[in-house]
């Protein structure tokens, strides 16, 4: 199982103080919380997710019963064992882009701003080192997500492209998608 040498559950200290941890889903048991998580998010939320957070199929495929050659996700939970953030490290285990990982991070709002989604890309990150990757990919909503995108950038991620207009809210209106990318560096001399 990928996840076994990543050390997991992995406690973090937010900057509010309170502490969350870090751990795989369990398929078992975070089936009812994935979906409690998803109820937290407002529509507003929801309407952004490249997936549809109502569909249960879905929900099920993409976090509960998961393929881990294929989607890896990762939770974070408070003192109450509720999910605040669900973040996915997807890629394909062969072929021309079997060495490429993409992220996702979502992160119920209460719990924004206080560097969760960040702390959550970088073990993602580590996360694409331990299973041999060598790039990662992001997309981020300009306009929407520009926390998420300086957090990534922080994290020295970079803008592939900017694709004009391709995303919309819910009330129609136009904005860009920012398509990220990261080279992952196994050690000084890949630089």
């Amino acid at each position: 199982m990928p996840f076994s040498k990543h050390g997991y559950p992995r406690p973090l200290i937010l900057k509010s103080g309170e502490e969350v941890w870090l751990r795989p889903v369990r398929p078992e048991e975070d089936d009812k919380e994935v979906f409690a998580f998803l109820g937290r998010l407002s529509a507003e939320d929801r309407w952004y997710l490249d997936f549809d957070a109502n569909d249960p199929e879905t929900v099920r495929y993409n976090f509960i019963n998961y393929d881990p050659n294929k989607i890896l996700p990762v939770v974070a939970t408070n003192a109450k064992e509720q999910i605040v953030a669900l973040a996915t490290l997807e890629r394909r285990p062969k072929g021309a882009r079997g060495h490429i990982g993409r992220v996702r991070v979502v992160v119920q709002p209460f719990y924004r701003n206080q560097r969760l989604g960040t702390y959550l890309l970088l073990d993602l990150i580590q996360l694409a080192v331990n299973l041999g990757l060598r790039v990662l990919t992001a997309e981020f909503i300009k306009g929407i997500e520009d926390n998420a995108i300086r957090a990534a950038r922080r994290l020295d991620f970079f803008e592939q492209a900017v694709l004009p207009e391709y995303a919309k809210d819910s009330r129609g209106n136009r904005y860009d998608l920012v398509v990220m990318v990261k080279r992952i560096h196994r050690g000084y001399d890949d630089f």
